[in-house]
């Protein structure tokens, strides 16, 4: 006997579904977000510069590095580096603007970041491993946590997938760096030097107000 619904039956199951949490959100407040285009390409240009310019330090730190954890540490994580950087470079055509460029956020920024790059000594492992993994990463790391809170999941999936990304690794390298750090300070009695090293580079870092500058 035939059905008084006009709609067939695929259709009649699928109208009789709930209502999905985006259809379901004000349309105003699913296309909400933090950051429009451009200041979301400009951030993206200050996270690659940060990931460019750590892999390129971590790469030049590998020689003169003797300690042969931490030489194999600074190796394995390079090609994660430049993998970020790659990640933000191509996502920036998709924000309309050109792609694999770098743009610090501040003159103070390239300052802290030379002054961390600037630990060439051969008896210096301790501040180079104490700059990336007790302040840069870890910075780099609640950065993105705190953009990915805030990424709109209806129309930012991409940024959101690399942030994710971006976030496990960074978290992880502190993980896999602070044994070989603790090793190292333990060795040589130089918990002070860690103390003192990781604070000046803090102030550093705020004067700069962070990777984005915001916070300055």
């Amino acid at each position: 006997m035939p059905s008084d619904n006009p709609l067939p039956a695929p259709l009649r199951r699928h109208r009789s579904l709930p209502a999905s949490p985006v259809s379901a959100l004000d349309p105003g407040e699913a296309l909400a977000g933090h950051l429009d285009v451009e200041a979301s390409a400009r951030r993206i240009r200050h996270y690659r510069y940060a990931e460019e310019r750590m892999m390129r330090t971590l790469a030049g730190w590998i020689a003169l590095t003797p300690e042969l954890p931490a030489k194999l540490l600074l190796g394995r994580q390079v090609w994660d580096c430049a993998q970020h950087a790659d990640l933000w470079g191509r996502r920036l055509p998709e924000l309309r603007a050109p792609a694999h460029v770098s743009e610090p956020p501040n003159r103070a920024f390239v300052h802290f970041m030379d002054a961390l790059e600037n630990r060439e000594q051969w008896g210096e492992t301790i501040e180079r491993l104490t700059g990336i993994y007790r302040v840069l990463k870890p910075h780099l790391a609640d950065t993105y946590a705190a953009h990915l809170e805030r990424a709109n999941p209806v129309y930012e999936p991409p940024t959101r997938r690399i942030l994710e990304r971006c976030l496990a690794e960074e978290r992880r390298h502190v993980a896999d760096a602070t044994p070989v750090l603790d090793r190292l300070v333990g060795e040589a009695s130089a918990h002070g030097r860690v103390v003192t090293w990781e604070r000046d580079l803090q102030v550093l870092l705020g004067e700069a107000g962070g990777i984005t500058g915001a916070d300055a």
